[in-house]
């Protein structure tokens, strides 16, 4: 029956050592992986701020004195991005006076800093600036 056996010589510990080989690299990547999947998602989530907050600033009426009230759209950015860990800055301008011509737009900017959950593996990705825009012409009622 020991014939049946190969011969490999004193190879006994090699998948150990293999495997210790191995697996910080795989472990270094999968950790990278899911925090540049958190960043994407973060980023989206921005997009998708941004964009709402200055879809409701051109669907908002302006008062009577065509003053634009920012009010409603930051508003909305706030209900978008509820996470209080994310540092959000959020503006919400009008081309002055906000009126019923066609080069009046609302512009919101969204700005949120990253920042990763494991900053001893992957320090590049700690405090990153992730600022989006969205720009859209004024509707009247």
């Amino acid at each position: 029956m020991n014939w049946l056996r190969p011969r490999i010589g004193n190879a006994r510990g090699s998948a150990v050592l293999e495997t210790m080989a191995v697996l910080p690299t795989l472990l270094f990547l999968m950790l990278g992986v899911c925090e540049f999947s958190r960043a994407w998602l973060t980023l989206d989530l921005v997009t998708t701020a941004a964009r709402e907050g200055a879809r409701r600033g051109v669907v908002t009426p302006t008062s009577a004195g065509k003053v634009f009230n920012s009010g409603p759209a930051v508003a909305r950015i706030d209900a978008m991005i509820t996470d209080p860990k994310l540092n959000m800055t959020r503006t919400v301008t009008c081309a002055t006076p906000c009126s019923s011509s066609t080069n009046s737009q609302v512009q919101a900017t969204v700005t949120v800093t990253f920042n990763t959950v494991i900053p001893v593996i992957l320090p590049f990705l700690s405090g990153v600036t992730l600022t989006q825009t969205a720009t859209m012409r004024y509707e009247t009622n």
